[in-house]
């Protein structure tokens, strides 16, 4: 993963931010609750600022991004989006490391909530994570850094 690099998003990159949110979350999303294409264009758009995000870019190609807040205690994991013919040769566990990296340097766990239709369920769980709640749509995880 050498050839990867991470930038800090801006707001020129919502466009594909969105885009590539859709291109991995439509299906799991309708699955769940279903597509409102209005709904999820303003919920992203309005909750999911570009600061929030770093894209990883190969060849200066774009080609996932993460979104993380640091909140006090712990951190947030938003998302994590890998556009889909890049899945699945190491870019998502590429980028999660660089969160669990962060967070090991300050002691605190990693949060996050994922669909209980989405495969990325067991994805968080090879890398670490715990179920530590659910409901009928989604598992709360947590990883813990060894140092915590």
């Amino acid at each position: 993963m050498n050839d990867i690099r991470l930038r800090r998003a801006e707001k020129s990159d919502m466009t594909w931010l969105y885009q590539t949110f859709k291109l991995t979350m439509q299906d799991y999303i309708a699955r769940t609750w279903g597509w409102d294409e209005l709904f999820q264009h303003h919920s992203f758009h309005d909750n999911l600022p570009a600061a929030s995000f770093t894209i990883a870019t190969r060849e200066n190609v774009d080609i996932g991004a993460y979104s993380v807040l640091e909140k006090k205690d712990h951190f947030w994991l938003e998302m994590v989006l890998v556009l889909p013919e890049k899945q699945n040769a190491g870019v998502g566990s590429f980028l999660l490391t660089q969160v669990q990296q962060r967070a090991s340097e300050r002691e605190q766990p990693v949060r996050l909530s994922v669909l209980k239709v989405n495969p990325a369920l067991r994805f968080y769980q090879r890398l670490g994570f715990q179920v530590t709640g659910q409901d009928q749509w989604s598992c709360k995880m947590e990883w813990v850094p060894h140092t915590a």
